[in-house]
Order: structure tokens, then sequence, then C-alpha cells
């Protein structure tokens, strides 16, 4: 397990991958409350800002599935530059 984290997460460029996976993880908030501001839905901003209140909370898997997020776009990212070879 030790080898596995430092040849996958303690690396420089995981930094990348866990804030595009952050991006992903929270795209359904900023989506709601972006069209929310733009058409003036008190709804969908109240939504965008439940969402984040939400999973930002004590006892919620936010961090574990952003972890997961982003192994996965690192192993992605890594079979398409292995199949391009």
């Amino acid at each position: 397990m030790k080898k596995w984290l430092k040849e996958n997460i303690f690396v420089k460029d995981m930094f990348l991958y866990i804030l595009i996976g952050g991006i992903i993880f929270f795209i359904p908030s900023w989506i709601a409350f972006t069209i929310g501001v733009v058409i003036g839905s008190e709804m969908l901003v109240a939504f965008g800002a439940a969402y984040i209140l939400l999973w930002v909370g004590p006892l919620t898997p936010t961090i574990p599935a952003i972890f997961s997020i982003a192994i996965a776009l690192k192993q992605l990212v890594k079979r398409i530059k292995k199949h391009k070879e």
C-alpha cells in the first residue's frame, strides 16, 4: 500500500488531477449557481449553495470521492498516452 501511495498519490502532477477532480465533483453546484444568477432564479442559487454545504459538511465522503476521480483521470491519461505510443 505504501509503495502504491508513493507512486500514484504523492507525485507532482497529482495536484493537477486532484484540482480537476474537485472541479468535476462540484460541477452541479457551479452550473446551478451560474444559471440561477443569470436568469435570476433564487431556487437554483439555493440548490448550488445547498449542494456545496451538504458535501463540505463533516462525515461526508468528499475527499475520497475527489481522490477517486483524480486517480481515475490519471489512469485514463496514462492509458491514452500508452495507446498513442
